[in-house]
């Protein structure tokens, strides 16, 4: 179960997504990358078994730090 802030944060970004499925790219820019990743990361939080949880969040993480890197490289 989500905290409170836990799920205002998710109502944020569900918030943030309306809209933004009509552009076709959308989901694929690194940016858009982070933000999914991320709300998937604070769900995975749901997962009540630890190990599953950890490999979930852990890959996850990997790939938010990868999407990070290419909006650092675009960026500078």
């Amino acid at each position: 179960m989500l905290t409170k802030a836990g799920l205002e944060f998710v109502l944020k970004l569900t918030d943030f997504f309306h809209g933004h499925w009509e552009d076709p790219g959308w989901g694929q820019r690194p940016m858009n990358q982070v933000l999914i990743m991320l709300s998937a990361h604070t769900l995975a939080n749901g997962i009540e078994d630890p190990e599953a949880r950890r490999q979930v969040q852990g890959t996850l993480e990997k790939s938010m730090a990868d999407a990070a890197q290419k909006i650092a490289r675009h960026t500078s």
